[in-house]
């Protein structure tokens, strides 16, 4: 079989298990299948190699991909990769996969803070797409990612060496409910963390509830504990002007803007809207 007949064939296959972008995400398998990097867009790899012989065993290894695509199973953990501010991030079933709208997590941390020294931390780091992009930016900040699962802690580890900021960033274990970061010791708080109530998981994609880790989805207290607990530990490790900076879900925009008042120790609490228009991070200025 030539690799555009195949492409073709996966195409409709994953057309008619209603996926996104059919053509594309088969491209991407194809590709895959084949064992090349993806330095070459998989379109343009799938239309320069078009009348390639595919061999028995990569035509299995396309199979197979289409299939558990098919299934529900998310193209970044077939992939194991996520695109994320323009870099290429390490992922697995393990980790949330990164979405686009976390990027303005990033967008307001560059432009409210200096590019001179900063410290800061990421907590719920999962891959640790927001905190390394950080630190990509911005040469001179350093910073700690922490994550309660070893398994998303090793992902971080293995993003950083492959960025090369292994040397200015940490990645430890922790909970977010017993933060072990120091008083009065950041410039920057930053987290996504788990905001969805367990009692919302009928609203939830099926692709995100089977695939992704709950512990990196669901929070109790209406989706609100997790923030809670991240907006006490940024209280206490915050230097006096740090900016605590808290992605949430659309709809709790004014709730935890009632908690970051509730501490009596910030100002200036602001939630921003997405591309979307819709409430997504809310941040606030240490006093």
């Amino acid at each position: 079989m030539r690799l555009h007949q195949c492409l073709n064939a996966a195409s409709e296959k994953l057309q008619k298990a209603g996926v996104d972008s059919p053509r594309l995400c088969a491209a991407v398998l194809v590709q895959m299948a084949l064992e090349r990097a993806p330095a070459t867009a998989a379109h343009l790899f799938c239309l320069m190699q078009k009348n390639r012989e595919l061999t028995e065993r990569e035509c299995r290894v396309v199979d197979f991909l289409v299939r558990r695509r098919a299934e529900g199973r998310p193209l970044a953990q077939l992939t194991g990769r996520r695109e994320f501010y323009g870099r290429d991030f390490l992922v697995s079933r393990h980790t949330l996969i990164p979405r686009p709208e976390t990027e303005l997590l990033v967008d307001t941390a560059l432009r409210l803070l200096p590019a001179h020294h900063i410290l800061f931390a990421d907590m719920g780091a999962g891959c640790g797409c927001i905190g390394l992009t950080l630190a990509a930016e911005r040469p001179l900040w350093r910073g700690v990612l922490a994550d309660v699962t070893p398994q998303a802690v090793e992902v971080t580890l293995r993003n950083a060496r492959r960025l090369g900021l292994e040397k200015r960033v940490a990645s430890i274990q922790s909970d977010m409910f017993f933060s072990p970061l120091l008083p009065d010791s950041l410039d920057l708080f930053v987290s996504n963390p788990p905001y969805i109530a367990p009692e919302e998981r009928g609203e939830v994609m099926r692709e995100v509830l089977d695939f992704e880790p709950p512990q990196a989805l669901f929070s109790p207290d209406g989706g609100l504990a997790h923030l809670a607990a991240a907006i006490g530990a940024a209280s206490r490790a915050l230097r006096t002007g740090g900016i605590v900076l808290l992605e949430h879900g659309a709809s709790q925009g004014l709730a935890v803007r009632q908690l970051v008042h509730d501490t009596k120790n910030f100002s200036g609490i602001t939630t921003l809207q997405d591309l979307a228009g819709k409430e997504r991070c809310t941040l606030a200025h240490k006093i």
